[in-house]
């Protein structure tokens, strides 16, 4: 079975995970950030050493071990009752983040719609980001070097994915306006 998905994507700083948050608490809808999934890991285990030695970078962990890891937390929402894959939509945000990743979840997702949040002023990112270092206590935030290098990752690696799925699935949102109008364009997009 495929589980009904909508993505929501952009560059780090974008509001993928604010939004996210926000429409999985509408019912009928489960949300699964990729990077809380990161972030929960210990960071003493194997696993999350393994994270920790790519995020700290502000690198791509590797697409088999963000897969697995991925289907490891769907397996725990299904197992918890906070995910209904028969009835529920998924939404995502921070995976699929490149187009191999994409290819290797082809026969697990049935994409509905690809919310793409644009944010053209690569300056505003980053001031997001460090802002959100601060308030959320993210390393993967906290050096400007490393925010930079993930915008270039996320151009090089992540953007390609929106041509993977192609304009058809694809509803571009900007995301420099208030989350509350975000999210209104995605809910209309929705209905």
């Amino acid at each position: 079975m495929k589980f009904k998905v909508i993505l929501i994507f952009g560059a780090p700083g974008s509001g993928k995970g604010t939004q996210g948050k926000i429409l999985g608490q509408v019912p009928g809808y489960c949300h699964c950030a990729c990077g809380d999934v990161f972030r929960s890991l210990n960071v003493q285990s194997e696993v999350g050493r393994v994270f920790l030695q790519y995020s700290s970078k502000g690198e791509l962990v590797p697409d088999e071990f963000t897969v697995r890891l991925w289907k490891d937390a769907i397996e725990g929402l299904v197992h918890t009752n906070r995910y209904n894959p028969e009835q529920d939509v998924l939404v995502l945000d921070g995976i699929p983040r490149n187009v191999q990743q994409a290819k290797i979840m082809a026969d697990m997702l049935d994409v509905k719609k690809l919310f793409y949040l644009t944010c053209p002023d690569r300056s505003k990112l980053v001031e997001r980001l460090k802002r959100r270092a601060l308030k959320d206590n993210r390393l993967d935030d906290a050096n400007e070097d490393t925010i930079h290098h993930r915008l270039d990752v996320y151009e090089a690696e992540s953007r390609p994915v929106l041509d993977y799925y192609g304009k058809g699935l694809t509803a571009a949102v900007d995301a420099t306006q208030p989350p509350v109008k975000v999210l209104s364009a995605m809910l209309k997009e929705l209905s």
